[in-house]
């Protein structure tokens, strides 16, 4: 009776997610007038799985397991008895970026179009907001659970052994655990809805039932091995090479330069980001088909 409780609840939280993204008056931007995000994607996995172990040895030793996350959260509570890898689940979403948002900036060729900027900006304050509703829905319900994106263990460090940087939470990482999706040469997740999208997930002390992953290979869905070097054509910075990603130069280019400043200036946000290798590519928005 249990498991079909959970599965029940399970089903539950995808509504809950799903109605927010679909029905939310945030989920519009007044700039462009049109919605961020399409329906989201929604998947589960339990936090004893190894594939979490695997995921610290690559994120790096100071990411937080589940467990460790939900512990970090409800410490303060003297709530931490019971929280046992076989006993917490994750909740992971893919936001799936608008159409017109990703039309407009597929024809950029050197720097973002507006609309994906307040979609990187205002949309991701919009997936902060979902990230709080679901726990608020889950802790009414009386589960003890968390946003590890919110917590104040959450940061971006840089790992110098890959002399790159990191996160003691990655969404990509999470949502590929949940069998939302694999990684790209770009580091992106190529999702059944592309990669041109937003993540979110949350931790909840109950046992979801996991969804199966599809896959095996953490790039199984990129082409690279077939030849496509689409994502390096797009970039206008050079950070995207056959070796992969290169944090650093992506970095100076979407938040440093000159540009960026001025752009972030312009529109009055935050972040602005820059997506070119997200769009005009054949993992946009589905899953490539290995000819």
């Amino acid at each position: 009776m249990t498991e079909d409780r959970n599965e029940v609840l399970a089903q539950e939280i995808k509504n809950l997610i799903t109605s927010y993204v679909e029905t939310n008056h945030q989920n519009y931007c007044k700039h462009f007038k049109g919605r961020f995000f399409d329906s989201p994607l929604v998947g589960f996995a339990q936090g004893d799985d190894h594939i979490f172990v695997t995921i610290q040895e690559q994120v790096g030793m100071e990411s937080m397991t589940p467990q460790q996350a939900l512990l970090n959260a409800v410490q303060a509570r003297d709530a931490s008895f019971g929280i046992k890898p076989e006993k917490v689940s994750v909740i992971s979403w893919v936001l799936p970026i608008n159409s017109a948002v990703r039309e407009k900036n597929r024809l950029q060729k050197v720097s973002p179009a507006d609309e994906w900027c307040y979609t990187r900006n205002d949309g991701e304050q919009f997936n902060m907001e979902l990230r709080r509703q679901v726990v608020n829905w889950l802790e009414a319900s009386e589960y003890l659970t968390a946003a590890p994106f919110l917590l104040s263990e959450f940061r971006i460090i840089r790992d110098p052994a890959r002399r790159n940087f990191t996160s003691t939470w990655s969404e990509r990482h999470i949502a590929y655990a949940c069998a939302l999706g694999t990684f790209s040469l770009n580091d992106a997740l190529i999702t059944p809805r592309g990669f041109a999208h937003r993540l979110g997930s949350v931790v909840v002390n109950v046992k979801l039932p996991a969804t199966p992953r599809p896959y095996s290979g953490h790039m199984d869905y990129c082409l690279f091995s077939k030849g496509c070097v689409a994502c390096i054509k797009r970039c206008p910075a050079g950070a995207i090479s056959k070796e992969g990603h290169n944090k650093d130069v992506c970095q100076q280019m979407v938040s440093l330069d000159k540009e960026a400043v001025e752009r972030r200036e312009r529109l009055g946000l935050e972040k602005t980001g820059c997506g070119l290798c997200q769009v005009g590519v054949p993992c946009e928005d589905r899953i490539p088909v290995k000819h």
